[in-house]
């Protein structure tokens, strides 16, 4: 990270310098045609973050003082109960165009359950522990 930012930064200073020294004229015509390539960078890198989305749900470094859910691309309802884990859910085949995108808990510590859920079809329910008799 680190280095990315002081390259950036020399980057930065090393056209800012070549610009400078090319002139007014001269600079306006480098700039202009700077901006074309890095306006078409910039959409090829929109277009590979619009259609190339992870599908991957993750919990890294997750510790949890309850249970670990994740639900992704279920076309019915889906129930989680605090105590005798997640009803399966429908058998149905996930629903085309629902959910997509990274899910993530990097460094995640709780004191109760995690739940990560996306692109569910129907509803989702979470219902509290029931007390014993």
């Amino acid at each position: 990270m680190v280095f990315t930012t002081v390259g950036a930064v020399l980057a930065m200073g090393g056209l800012a310098t070549f610009l400078v020294l090319q002139g007014l004229d001269a600079a306006d015509k480098w700039s202009s045609v700077l901006s074309l390539f890095f306006t078409a960078a910039g959409f090829g890198l929109t277009l590979v973050g619009l259609f190339a989305r992870g599908s991957r749900q993750s919990a890294d470094h997750a510790a949890t003082g309850g249970s670990l859910h994740q639900v992704r691309n279920v076309t019915g309802d889906v129930v989680i109960r605090a105590v005798g884990g997640t009803v399966a859910p429908p058998t149905a085949a996930p629903a085309e165009g629902q959910g997509g995108g990274t899910q993530s808990a990097h460094g995640a510590r709780t004191a109760g359950d995690l739940h990560q859920i996306d692109g569910v079809g129907g509803s989702v329910r979470v219902e509290p522990p029931t007390a014993n008799p």
